[in-house]
């Protein structure tokens, strides 16, 4: 079900130190186009750190007729990620999902909230775009409030599921999760879930304070309602 990486093809450097993912379906024209969001920046394709957390996603995604396909975000033209004055990098890393009193909010139509950081780095030499210190503490903590210390093991041992596996996980998680109707103002849990044991977590939304928020890299609540970008 996971891509493999393949070498790199070029100089650049793209969420390799830490491996990151992305969703790509078809729009109505036929054409592949990455799952993105809209920022206080930009327009910016949407990267999870987790891989089962993607699956997750493409699943509820599924359920909306929107079917998606996971690749690693190493995998896409580097161009993707420039932002809207081409000078930098911009991309809205997933870190979980809004909820409220142990249900994951839901639009009118259906799809899903994010919670999520926006990651705007200044292109050098030579180009790269990894992810930075302030995003990787955020995820880091997020789970360590939830008890899931061990998430990178975790993230790199889902890579080797077999795929009944990794379905079986799948089903788990959307069919043991509530829902509720409601926008970003009712929020006031983060949703994370641990692929290991079938089991949804529930944290307190941390205040920009407690993740040594930034004034051009800041976490954010949204709607879920997602546009496009080609690939």
């Amino acid at each position: 079900m996971f891509p493999e990486i393949q070498g790199n093809c070029d100089k650049h450097s793209f969420f390799r130190l830490l491996p990151a993912y992305v969703l790509v379906f078809e729009d109505r024209d036929g054409d592949p186009c990455a799952v993105s969001s809209t920022t206080e920046q930009d327009r910016a394709i949407t990267c999870f750190l987790s891989p089962f957390d993607a699956v997750i996603e493409a699943g509820l995604r599924t359920a909306l007729g929107q079917r998606c396909q996971l690749f690693h975000a190493s995998l896409l033209d580097g161009n993707l990620f420039r932002d809207a004055d081409g000078a930098g990098f911009i991309a809205d890393i997933h870190l979980g999902w809004p909820a409220r009193d142990g249900c994951l909010l839901q639009a009118a139509r259906g799809a899903v909230g994010r919670y999520a950081r926006e990651m705007h780095h200044w292109a050098g030499e030579p180009e790269g775009f990894e992810v930075d210190a302030v995003t990787f503490a955020e995820f880091s903590k997020l789970h360590e409030r939830a008890g899931l210390f061990a998430w990178q093991e975790t993230n790199a041992e889902v890579l080797h599921w077999t795929d009944a596996r990794l379905r079986g996980a799948e089903k788990r998680a959307v069919e043991t999760i509530a829902f509720a109707q409601g926008g970003i103002a009712d929020c006031n849990q983060i949703a994370l879930f641990d692929p290991e044991f079938g089991q949804w977590h529930f944290v307190p939304i941390p205040s920009q304070l407690d993740i040594g928020g930034q004034p051009n890299n800041q976490s954010s609540l949204d709607s879920g309602i997602d546009d496009e970008t080609a690939s």
